[in-house]
């Protein structure tokens, strides 16, 4: 790349530091709404002052998201390729007395060398997102914007963006483009970059047992009047086999396994199972398909209980028949698996085993659709070697990731090949107190973004 690219990214890195600053200053927590509307407000200024030709506020039957366009040579019908960069404005809520400074209140801290900006949506998601109207602006005033950007703010990802598809229907015309891309969560564990196809999708769903109107005696009762704990605890005992498999009913039927042009990637980054183990203080993984960890997190589903809730919990004890349980469940999922039918199969099992005794509620939370890009797409190696370029060093490729995100929604629906490229540092307390950016990542982060919307337009 032009070397007046990096030149002008450093002569200007700390006008871009102070700006996220203010944007990571201006609360945005999409569970309370506080600063919601505000943040979206910021950010479209923000974009229109950083090179977009429009920046708009998109209604949703939730929170705002915000849609920008920059147009090569300002021109909205040029015949050059576009990037979707997709980004979320929104942040986690904050407990303020678990922070060391608050949270909304940005601040640098050096800690081995190594200067932290600290607050609450430094890396997740501002900082990361803001790169790339910082490579927008810097392309605009060196070699030229090489590809016309769309830069789509969700402002409920941390609520699971269960209205984005609201904003992508109101504006399905204006979302025509050639590839999508965007950058969250810390880069890979051994401090390289990353860049992955695929994510797993998820199902969230609640199971609650009802027995007798309120708790009753254990000795007057208990033995005879069945109890909603024990009820539970066997029903979810129904739904894994001997061997660990999920033993749900057509659970696995849409589940391919690990695609053969995958397992090479695979070996850049399985970690060393006896040293996970022992990092985890386990002794050793569940039993179930998959014959290695990146097997079992990657390419099959999972079936987790996040909490169980019955009965007294607190100090002491109290002899009681519970009056209810409740259980709250994940299901990671994978490529070809739908949400709505694992949701249905998940019901159906439910029915088949409860007690009829007590009464069984199945509750649907929430969910994301798994998607994945094949590894064979025209933008492997230019997004590859544009990290590798901007980053300055190589990056371990993943075919898949275990988490799960709204990417499917451009995959899926908008039928686009998509790349995620994380900028976060492994210790930047994602969703936890004491948020950080490490400065010389956001500094990585735009000289990569500008070479991504550069690879863009080699394709």
């Amino acid at each position: 790349m032009d070397p007046t690219v990096d030149e002008t990214i450093e002569s200007r890195f700390d006008a871009y530091l102070d700006d996220l600053i203010e944007l990571v200053a201006q609360p945005s927590i999409s569970a309370t709404g506080e600063g919601i509307r505000e943040c979206a407000r910021l950010e479209r200024e923000r974009c229109l002052e950083y090179g977009f030709d429009e920046a708009e506020i998109v209604e949703t039957s939730g929170h705002p998201a915000v849609l920008a366009h920059a147009y090569v040579g300002n021109d909205p019908d040029n015949d050059a390729p576009t990037a979707l960069v997709y980004g979320h404005y929104d942040v986690q809520p904050v407990d303020p007395e678990e922070w060391t400074s608050p949270p909304f209140e940005p601040e640098i801290r050096v800690e081995d060398g190594q200067e932290l900006l600290y607050g609450r949506g430094t890396v997740d998601n501002k900082g990361q997102h803001f790169t790339y109207p910082c490579a927008v602006r810097t392309l605009r005033d060196t070699v030229g914007l090489p590809c016309n950007v769309t830069l789509l703010l969700d402002g409920e990802e941390e609520s699971g963006s269960p209205n984005l598809i609201d904003a992508v229907e109101a504006r399905e015309d204006r979302l025509a483009a050639d590839v999508s891309i965007n950058s969250d969560g810390p880069i890979d564990g051994s401090g390289r970059p990353s860049v992955s196809f695929g994510n797993r999708g998820i199902l969230v769903v609640g199971v609650d047992v009802s027995g007798p109107k309120g708790d009753l005696h254990s000795g007057h009762y208990g033995g005879a009047v069945p109890s909603p704990a024990w009820e539970l605890i066997r029903l979810l005992g129904t739904m894994r086999d001997e061997h660990g498999r999920i033993a749900i009913d057509g659970f696995y039927d849409a589940v391919a396994g690990v695609p053969e042009p995958d397992r090479e990637l695979l070996d850049e980054f399985e970690p060393d199972p006896e040293q996970l183990q022992a990092d985890l203080d386990i002794g050793g993984f569940q039993d179930g398909p998959g014959e290695t960890f990146l097997e079992q997190t990657l390419y099959y589903p999972s079936l987790n209980v996040n909490g169980l809730a019955s009965g007294h919990g607190e100090d002491g004890f109290k002899t009681i028949v519970p009056s209810d349980a409740s259980a709250t469940i994940d299901m990671r999922l994978v490529v070809e698996q739908d949400p709505n039918e694992i949701f249905e199969l998940f019901e159906q099992h439910v029915e088949a085993h409860a007690d009829d005794r007590l009464e069984t509620t199945v509750t649907y939370h929430a969910s994301m659709d798994p998607m994945r890009t094949p590894i064979d797409t025209p933008y492997f190696d230019p997004v590859v070697d544009a990290v590798t370029d901007g980053w300055g060093e190589e990056p371990i490729v993943k075919p898949s990731t275990g988490g799960s995100a709204p990417y499917a929604l451009f995959t899926d629906y908008l039928g686009l090949p998509h790349a995620s490229i994380p900028y976060g540092q492994n210790d930047n307390n994602q969703h936890s107190p004491d948020e950080r950016f490490a400065v010389e990542h956001f500094r990585k982060g735009i000289r990569t973004s500008a070479r991504l919307l550069d690879a863009v337009s080699t394709v």
